[in-house]
């Protein structure tokens, strides 16, 4: 079966209706041909929409977050879990594109959040590092283009607000630019490529939207040790499922791959890292 709304200029999201949406995520880190992942990170996101006079108001919260398949132990997961406990739920306005027409607008609420972490934290640890990491966290949470910059930091918020919905061309195609976190603390890499839409509605009534990168060279700070200075190269695939009323998101598969090139017709594995979001 094929869906109806493939026609040039209508294939856009139609939030009203949506309701409350629940996914499972993981985050796999691969290195070389490892089948096992080195690090993971699973946790659960929720999604709220309601009318706004600009579109919808999207709430996104994220819960039960594990590290290596265990809740936060380290001292650096645990400050990573208070920010995040404190960043969410966070709030934007989309329009019927899929796209953020505000900043983020429940910034009282996540400074007021992070005040009583903070002072968890304060009263449990102690120390220079301390003392540096809450100073840090107090300039990125005190300033609301700080918390919007730091949600572009995240592969989750990366790929659901990717742009899914545009003017196709006749084939079901169109150039097209996807931004992925990859590198820690850093602006999102652009990966060009071209995006298209399956237009079988699939066996689990979604549509696909697959975006495919052209091979790129691959920035020197995703490279493990042993591979800097050696002429590396990337690539990115990502799956896009689509509910076929709402055309909201229902599951979501990335694949980015680090390589280097051995001869004319044969790579070699350098790093993986695999995203996976599932409605549950």
């Amino acid at each position: 079966m094929t869906s109806t709304r493939h026609k040039k200029n209508e294939f856009i999201s139609l939030p009203k209706g949506v309701g409350e949406r629940h996914y499972g995520v993981a985050v796999k880190y691969y290195q070389g041909t490892a089948t096992q992942p080195d690090k993971r990170v699973d946790y659960e996101a929720t999604v709220n929409l309601a009318e706004h006079e600009l579109g919808w108001v999207l709430r996104l919260n994220k819960q039960q977050v594990y590290f290596n398949r265990h809740e936060p132990d380290t001292i650096s997961e645990r400050f990573g879990a208070a920010v995040s406990r404190a960043l969410y739920p966070v709030e934007t306005v989309i329009n019927g594109w899929g796209r953020q027409v505000t900043g983020i607008i429940n910034h009282p609420a996540i400074l007021k959040r992070w005040q009583t972490n903070r002072q968890q934290l304060l009263d449990k640890y102690g120390g220079p590092v301390v003392d540096d990491f809450i100073r840090a966290a107090d300039k990125k949470i005190g300033t609301p283009s700080l918390v919007q910059r730091s949600m572009k930091y995240d592969l989750f918020w990366n790929l659901f607000f990717h742009p899914k919905y545009m003017a196709y061309t006749e084939k079901l195609e169109q150039p097209a630019d996807l931004y992925l976190s990859v590198i820690p603390y850093k602006a999102p890499v652009r990966f060009t490529g071209v995006q298209k839409i399956i237009p079988e509605i699939t066996a689990y009534g979604s549509i696909m939207v697959q975006f495919t990168s052209e091979e790129q060279e691959a920035p020197e700070a995703l490279l493990p040790e042993n591979k800097k200075g050696i002429p590396c190269f990337v690539k990115v695939n990502v799956d896009f499922d689509l509910d076929e009323e709402y055309h909201f998101a229902m599951h979501t598969r990335a694949l980015l791959e680090v390589y280097q090139k051995e001869g004319k017709n044969t790579t070699i594995p350098v790093r993986k890292v695999e995203f996976t979001m599932y409605q549950v």
